[in-house]
């Protein structure tokens, strides 16, 4: 190993952790070099002004050692759980405070700052990803489909028909059987051109284990952002603080969020700058006991090789994770198998069929309840 210099082991004790690696695979077009961050944060579920100054704080020292891309978490405004109150109040309006921060961020910072958040358009409220430009352009991309009956019951997928055909080949006929029409504005393609020409994907949490969001990237972005709230129920009802140990579902555990972002660098032939929640919260349904999340962490950036350059688990809890990459495209170095399905290998099947079974039903909720009653 080689020498520490005093100013890294000063970044490590701030909560930051830094490599400078190139990548391995060989360029397809024009690259450039650049720093990039994630940020791990614990955000407290729906309070949004906590969360809010919590992230301002990360991106600032973001911003402070040099990057020029940052990405929040999913849910940063909110966290995620079921709870009678906390998230429908949680909802902000899609140009609300959220989106503004981002865009001050941006352009105090010179840099490009994006995270998700719930936000209210029209009828509905959606998972939607932001991406702020310095110079105050805004790209949006709605969460294709929720994650089981936590996120369903909360907000509408950017749907198309492949969700309810999902769920139909699976055996669950979903109410209603139609799917809820998209935003206005959203780029389904999570493509993002850009006005310098760099093109940038957005990939939120369950996305980047989709086969079909990696068939709409190839081939067509230079980086993928990246954010996730990645939650496991804690085993020991969270007296400890340890994660899971072995036996339990690889997606749970961690496994899954560790080689999702990786596996999709492969596919796509694009770096990949994830961003996580960690930490825990009460998931406290109308119908059962209230239950310890445990929000993964396992923020990382990855080359377009797939190859990780840092990252930062869930022991180490908040911080920044901080690499250089190589902005470009490169031949994807995994394919899509001819006969592939709707989800990648991270996800076993066990996690399918909850995924279908737990979605409809949270699908139905928000559509009856949720919707009807979130805040105007």
């Amino acid at each position: 190993m080689g020498r520490v210099s005093r100013r890294d082991l000063l970044k490590t004790a701030a909560g930051v952790g830094t490599v400078a690696l190139r990548g391995s695979a060989r360029a397809q077009g024009p690259t450039r070099r650049v720093r990039v961050a994630a940020v791990q944060m614990h955000a407290a579920l729906g309070e949004v002004a906590a969360n809010l100054e919590n992230a301002e704080h990360w991106v600032r020292l973001a911003i402070r050692e040099g990057a020029q891309w940052i990405v929040l978490p999913e849910f940063f405004t909110t966290a995620i759980a079921l709870h009678p109150t906390k998230l429908v109040h949680g909802y902000r309006t899609l140009e609300g405070l959220p989106m503004q921060l981002l865009k001050t961020l941006a352009k105090e910072g010179n840099a490009y700052v994006g995270g998700s958040f719930l936000a209210r358009s029209g009828a509905d409220v959606f998972n939607t990803f932001v991406l702020a430009l310095p110079s105050g352009q805004v790209y949006t991309h709605d969460k294709d489909f929720p994650t089981t009956n936590i996120e369903t019951s909360v907000y509408a997928g950017g749907e198309d028909d492949g969700f309810v055909k999902e769920l139909m080949r699976r055996g669950v006929a979903p109410d209603p059987p139609t799917p809820i029409p998209s935003r206005p504005g959203n780029v389904k393609s999570a493509v993002f051109v850009l006005p310098d020409g760099t093109s940038a994907g957005a990939a939120l949490c369950w996305e980047q284990c989709r086969y079909r969001t990696a068939r709409r990237l190839t081939g067509k972005v230079d980086l993928i952002l990246a954010a996730s709230g990645w939650p496991f129920v804690a085993t020991d009802g969270g007296i400890s603080r340890s994660n899971p140990a072995s036996g339990h579902d690889a997606l749970a555990a961690g496994a899954g969020i560790r080689e999702a972002p990786r596996r999709l660098a492969r596919l796509v032939g694009a770096p990949v700058v994830h961003a996580s929640l960690v930490g825990d919260v009460w998931n406290s349904p109308a119908d059962g006991p209230a239950v310890v999340l445990r929000f993964s962490g396992e923020s990382q950036i990855a080359d377009a090789s797939g190859r990780t350059l840092a990252r930062r688990s869930y022991a180490e809890g908040e911080g920044l994770v901080i690499a250089e990459i190589e902005i470009g495209r490169v031949p994807p170095s995994e394919s899509i198998p001819d006969d592939a399905a709707a989800w990648t290998p991270e996800v076993l099947e066990p996690s399918q069929a909850l995924w279908a079974a737990t979605g409809a039903a949270g699908r139905a909720v928000y559509v009856k309840t949720t919707r009807p009653r979130r805040n105007g």
